[in-house]
C-alpha cells in the first residue's frame, strides 16, 4: 500500500489548529484558576480576594485614592512618600513615562520579528499572548489600541491594505537594527497569528506588497557571502560549462551541498530574479531556444548576430485590447495579471523577453513604456505623449498611480445614464474597485482627485448644495486609427 503524503498547505493548516487549541485550552485553565481563587490584589500588603473583576477594581481604586491623599507612591518596590505635592506628582510622571517606554518597547518586540508585519486584529492577541496582558493603550492615554499605535510613527508604521485592512509594521530603532536585518534575511513564514497575516497578504497584488517591503525595508536582495562562495565552487568544477538549465540548477545545487536553495528569503521573487540580480558577476543567464540556460560570466557561446523577436499577432491584438480599454496608462504588473485573467497565461520567454517591458518595447506600434524616476515603468497606447506639469518642489508618481484610478473612474461613469452626486459615487467606486487610498494620490479628498483628471470627469455645484460628477468628453479612439493624447505627470509630496 502507497505512502499518502500531505500538502504542504495542509500541514500549516494543522499546524495553526493545533496552536488555537492550545491556546484555548490555556484560556480556559486560566479562567478556571481565576475562579477558583478569585482575583487577588496584588498591593503589597494586602492579597484580599474578590469574585469579581469589578470589585478588585474598585477597591484597587482606593488603595490609589489613599495613596495619592497620602502623598505615597504606590510602584511596586517604590513606596516613597513625599510632603510636597509637585515633588509627588513629578515622581509619578517619572514612572508614567518609565512605563510608557515599556509599552513602546513592547510593542516594537512583539511585531519585530514578524517580517511582512501583522494585522490589526492579529496584533492584539499576539500582544495578550508573549505580554501575557492586554495592550494598555490607556495607560498610554489613547482610546483604543489603533489610536495608541497610530501615534507611535517611530515605532510602528500603520499600512492600509486595499482590502479594508490594516497592518501593523515594526520600525527598528538603533537597538534592534540588527534584529531586524536578520528577521528580513529569516524564510517568511505563517505560523500562530501570523497564519492569518499570511493569509490576507496572499491575496494581495504585487503592488500592495512591494509597498510594504519599502516601508519595512526588509527587502535586503543581498547574496551572503557563503553562497557566493559555493557560486564560485560550482563554476570552478565546470558545471556551469555548456549552459546549465535553470530549471536544473535547483536540483544541482540540492545534490552538491545537501539542502534546498531558499533565494526567497534573501528578497528575491524567482530564481531569474535570483540569478540575474543576485549572482551579478559570477553567472550570467542567456536564452537558447525557449529555455534559459545559467553560463559564466563573459562567455560569448554564440557568434550569432542578434535577431529582434517577432511578437505573433493574437498577442499584439490582445494588448491593443487591453489598452483600448486603460487608456490612462497601466503598470507592468497589473497588465500581467489582467492579460492572464482575459487571454490565459502570457509565456514571456517564448517571445524570448525578459519581462513584459521588454517585450512592449518590442511592439511601438500597440504600446509605449514610460518611466519614472523609481524606475517604476508604466504601459501606455502608442501615440500618447507626456506632458509635465510644474513640480511646485514635489517629486512626480509613475503616471500608472493616477493611471488606473483615471481608467476606473472613466469606466464607471461610462455606465451611468446621468450626473451622480460625489458622495454617492465614492461609495459606488468603493464598492466596485475597493478602498480608494488618496494617501498614495497625495490627495486629501476626492474632489481634489478629480480635479487631477479634467480629461474624465468634471465637478459641478447642483442647487442642492451637492456636488455632482459628470464624464467629460470621451478621451480619444474613433474608429479607425486614434487620436494623439497627453497623459500628464502629477507631483508628489
Amino acid at each position: 500500500m502507497s505512502t499518502v503524503y500531505k500538502t504542504h498547505q495542509q500541514l500549516e493548516d494543522e499546524d495553526t489548529e493545533r496552536y488555537q487549541k492550545k491556546q484555548a485550552d490555556i484560556f480556559e485553565r486560566r479562567k478556571a484558576r481565576k475562579e477558583a481563587e478569585g482575583f487577588k490584589c496584588t498591593v503589597e500588603g494586602c492579597g484580599q480576594a474578590f469574585k469579581e473583576m469589578l470589585d478588585l477594581r474598585n477597591h484597587i481604586n482606593d488603595h490609589q485614592l489613599k495613596d495619592r491623599n497620602a502623598m505615597r507612591c504606590n510602584q511596586a518596590k517604590c513606596g516613597l512618600k513625599f510632603n510636597n505635592r509637585r515633588a509627588y506628582n513629578e515622581h509619578m510622571d517619572m514612572h508614567r513615562a518609565e512605563a510608557k517606554v515599556k509599552i513602546l518597547n513592547n510593542i516594537r518586540s512583539v511585531l519585530l520579528y514578524n517580517k511582512h508585519g501583522l494585522l490589526m486584529e492579529e496584533f492584539e492577541r499576539e500582544y495578550r499572548s508573549m505580554i501575557g496582558k492586554p495592550v494598555p493603550y490607556k495607560v498610554a492615554g489613547y482610546n483604543s489600541a489603533y489610536d495608541l499605535v497610530s501615534n507611535i510613527p517611530d515605532v510602528v508604521q500603520v499600512t492600509h491594505l486595499d482590502g479594508g485592512q490594516t497592518l501593523l509594521l515594526a520600525m527598528p530603532d538603533e537597538k534592534t537594527g540588527h534584529i531586524s536585518k536578520m528577521v528580513g534575511n529569516q524564510r517568511s513564514n505563517r505560523e500562530g497569528f501570523n497564519y492569518r497575516t499570511g493569509e490576507v497578504l496572499a491575496r494581495e497584488g504585487r503592488s500592495a506588497l512591494r509597498k510594504i517591503e519599502k516601508v519595512a525595508d526588509v527587502k535586503n536582495r543581498v547574496v551572503p557571502e557563503f553562497m557566493k562562495k559555493q557560486m564560485e565552487q560550482l563554476k570552478m568544477i565546470g558545471v556551469f560549462e555548456g549552459g546549465l538549465d535553470l530549471l536544473e540548477f535547483r536540483e544541482v545545487y540540492d545534490q552538491e551541498f545537501g539542502y534546498h536553495l531558499d533565494f526567497r528569503c534573501y528578497g528575491f521573487y524567482s530564481l531569474e530574479d535570483f540569478v540575474y540580480h543576485g549572482l551579478e558577476g559570477i553567472v550570467e543567464l542567456e536564452v537558447e531556444g525557449l529555455r534559459w540556460k545559467i553560463v559564466p560570466r563573459g562567455l560569448k557561446r554564440s557568434a550569432e548576430a542578434p535577431q529582434v523577436q517577432e511578437i505573433p499577432r493574437d498577442v499584439k491584438n490582445n494588448f491593443k485590447k487591453l489598452l483600448d480599454e486603460n487608456q490612462f496608462g497601466i503598470s507592468a504588473p497589473a497588465l500581467t495579471r489582467t492579460y492572464d485573467g482575459c487571454f490565459g497565461q502570457l509565456n514571456i520567454r517564448q517571445e524570448k523577453c525578459k519581462d513584459l517591458v521588454e517585450l512592449c518595447f518590442l511592439i511601438p506600434d500597440i504600446c509605449s513604456v514610460n518611466k519614472s524616476h523609481d524606475d517604476d515603468f508604466t504601459i501606455l497606447p502608442a501615440g500618447h505623449r507626456v506632458e509635465k506639469q510644474k513640480s511646485n518642489g514635489k517629486k512626480s508618481l509613475p503616471l500608472w498611480v493616477l493611471g488606473e484610478v483615471k481608467n476606473n473612474i472613466w469606466k464607471l461613469l461610462d455606465s451611468l445614464s446621468s450626473d451622480v452626486a460625489l458622495t454617492a459615487f465614492v461609495k459606488g467606486y468603493e464598492g466596485y474597485y475597493g478602498y480608494l487610498n488618496l494617501e498614495d494620490l497625495q490627495c486629501e479628498d476626492m474632489m481634489e482627485v478629480c480635479r487631477l483628471m479634467p480629461d474624465v470627469c468634471s465637478i459641478k455645484l447642483a442647487e442642492n448644495g451637492q456636488f455632482m460628477i459628470s464624464p467629460a468628453k470621451k478621451p480619444g479612439y474613433e474608429d479607425k486609427g486614434h487620436m494623439d493624447r497627453s497623459v500628464t505627470l502629477v507631483p508628489k509630496e
